[in-house]
């Protein structure tokens, strides 16, 4: 049976009480170029659909080429002076504070788990131990960590 990730969202968007869970990943995952939101939770409309990222772009470019989390605990209009443009995924879904982590998939990011909650809604203080609870068993295909250069999975 197929991973189901619109299930999986669903259920760690409960779980961490965020308002917004969603996956992208590239069409390519070789040269990883055009990333896209391909599975959501809790989006707002419809608009992530039409967002199309390239790698160092965007919330989910920028993740995937450095391999590393990112954590905004409080967005607002002086957060991305000049650059609000540039993350669309925070514009179309009103985001005000996210989480943004590398899913792993052979020894390389394959994809970003992006949560974020809507009006001035913090996160948990705990959040970043949260999400690696929550992947430390894997999700579907990918890992929360890169398993191959850190030691020990999980």
């Amino acid at each position: 049976m197929p991973f189901d990730y619109q299930q999986h969202l669903y259920e760690l968007r409960q779980s961490l009480r965020v308002d917004f869970a969603g996956i992208a990943m590239p069409s390519d995952l070789a040269v990883q170029d055009d990333i896209r939101w391909l599975h959501v939770s809790g989006a707002d409309n419809e608009r992530y659909q039409r967002i199309h990222l390239q790698r160092g772009k965007g919330i989910a470019g920028s993740v995937m080429k450095s391999g590393r989390a990112w954590l905004e605990h409080h967005i607002d209009a002086h957060t991305f002076p000049d650059d609000r443009f540039n993350y669309p995924i925070i514009r179309s879904e009103k985001l005000t504070s996210f989480i943004a982590v590398p899913l792993w998939k052979y020894n390389r990011v394959a994809g970003v788990l992006l949560l974020g909650n809507r009006e001035n809604r913090p996160l948990a203080d705990n959040i970043q131990q949260l999400v690696d609870l929550n992947l430390a068993a894997g999700f579907g295909p990918f890992y929360g960590e890169d398993v191959f250069n850190c030691g020990q999975p999980g």
